[in-house]
């Protein structure tokens, strides 16, 4: 049986909810503080004979702190939200970021192997001709030079397109790419294609194993990627997180489906890119595992945003990921976040305005006593917004097509004006990606 406990919960005159009651306060009090508070502020009361004060039972089983409710009944409360945001150029960004590469890079080739490192082409050498020798293969065993090839006729392939990869050896010399085929056979550069390695597979768990990997064959390669993609970058002011696709039409559980990308059909990663388009770090989704994951967006915001701790970071991401115990999460890390939510989140406040009685450019907000804020602007529908740092009543302007090709400025919160400004990051990465990407048929 919960013990219930004892608080005194005072009630200030507001128009306005707030908007998650149940949310811990940004100054954390005891229950101790708590009551001297309100006993001094009920003493105040009793001498102005305006006593507001109840005494209530609270509990809250999916918070943990103890929760103090305060519902905001005043005209002050929208000004007490606007004090209470720091505007964007109040908050100090001292962090030097950019690239970290050293002093002896001169080439191309000298840059790529800082991402792709020494020890990745030792790990895939080594794992590539165990594999070999394993499956009894006839070749013999490859080197580091050999991978170095095969990776730069990969890249140069992503640049020459062709319909199938065996029309770069082609006899007939209208196909026929001369550079290629003088740097290797085609018979070599398949026999990488289907027996590259970067774990030995004689070592893989089992299904039934607690520490079984759908990317056990991968797992090596993208942890040391990560890594160095953090090693040779500083991450810059502001983030974007969003999914991004592989496509893929084979046959593996690691598939996904979404009708709504470009790329329809393959593997889903999560990304954190900057504005430049870099990936600082990336996740690739293996799927739902025994039960459906319920907090899958936003764990997957705070592992991406680790690096970004304590450091005034802005990062943006959509409803798929954004709830109101991530953002609070989130400015506990002094991470400021921004990102459009689902009208029917958990915990959101309720709007006082119709969407019908909203004109376009028209919007409400509401604010809580954690410092969230949202927004319910009206664009061509309502889109809905929450943010841990800006100022709700900043307000811009944004152009808009009307019926007949005419351009019209319509209001715009600030919030909603970044949102747009710094969110598209990840979908940079993907367009810079699909200019070189190769498209190859595959068994695997």
């Amino acid at each position: 049986m919960t013990r219930a406990r004892r608080v005194l919960v005072t009630v200030i005159p507001s128009d306005s909810e707030s908007i998650d009651g149940l949310c811990n306060s940004d100054i954390e009090r005891n229950e101790n503080e708590i009551e001297e508070e309100d006993e001094d502020a009920q003493e105040e009361e009793d001498d102005e004979d305006e006593e507001v004060e109840d005494e209530v039972l609270t509990e809250d089983e999916e918070v943990e702190d103890e929760v103090v409710e305060i519902l905001e009944k005043d005209a002050k409360s929208k000004e007490n939200c606007v004090n209470k945001a720091r505007s964007k150029d109040d908050i100090p960004f001292t962090k030097n970021f950019g690239p970290n590469i050293p002093e002896d890079i001169r080439t191309p080739l000298d840059l790529f192997s800082c991402l792709f490192s020494e020890d990745i082409l030792d790990l895939i050498v080594l794992q590539t001709n165990n594999y070999a020798h394993q499956n009894n293969r006839k070749q013999i065993p490859i080197t580091k030079n050999e991978l170095i090839i095969f990776l730069g006729i990969n890249i140069l392939m992503g640049i020459k397109k062709m319909p199938s990869y065996r029309d770069y050896w082609s006899s007939d010399p209208k196909l026929n790419d001369p550079y290629i085929s003088s740097l290797m056979t085609v018979n070599r550069f398949g026999f990488f294609l289907g027996n590259i390695h970067m774990t030995d597979n004689s070592k893989e768990p089992k299904r039934t194993e607690p520490n079984y990997d759908k990317l056990y064959k991968l797992r090596p390669m993208i942890d040391k990627l990560n890594e160095n993609f953090k090693k040779y970058m500083t991450p810059s002011k502001y983030q974007s997180i969003d999914e991004s696709m592989i496509k893929f039409k084979g046959c593996s559980s690691l598939k996904q489906y979404m009708p709504q990308k470009p790329i329809k059909r393959g593997y889903k990663c999560w990304v954190c890119a900057d504005e430049s388009g870099y990936i600082c770090e990336f996740q690739i989704y293996t799927g739902k595992k025994e039960s459906t994951e319920k907090d899958l967006g936003p764990r997957v915001v705070k592992e991406l945003t680790r690096e970004l701790v304590g450091d005034n970071h802005h990062v943006y991401f959509d409803n798929y990921f954004t709830s109101v115990k991530l953002m609070i999460d989130l400015k506990r890390d002094n991470i400021f976040a921004c990102g459009t939510v689902c009208k029917d989140r958990k915990r959101l406040p309720k709007s006082d305005i119709p969407d019908k009685n909203l004109e376009p450019g028209k919007f409400e907000y509401k604010c809580s006593n954690t410092g969230v804020r949202w927004i319910k602007w009206m664009d061509k529908k309502p889109v809905n917004f929450l943010s841990n740092y800006h100022n709700p009543s900043e307000v811009t302007t944004v152009m808009r097509k009307q019926k007949y090709g005419s351009s019209k400025n319509v209001s715009c919160p600030v919030m909603c004006s970044d949102y747009n400004k710094y969110m598209s990051f990840v979908d940079k990465s993907d367009q810079l990606i699909s200019t070189y990407k190769i498209d190859r048929k595959s068994k695997k």
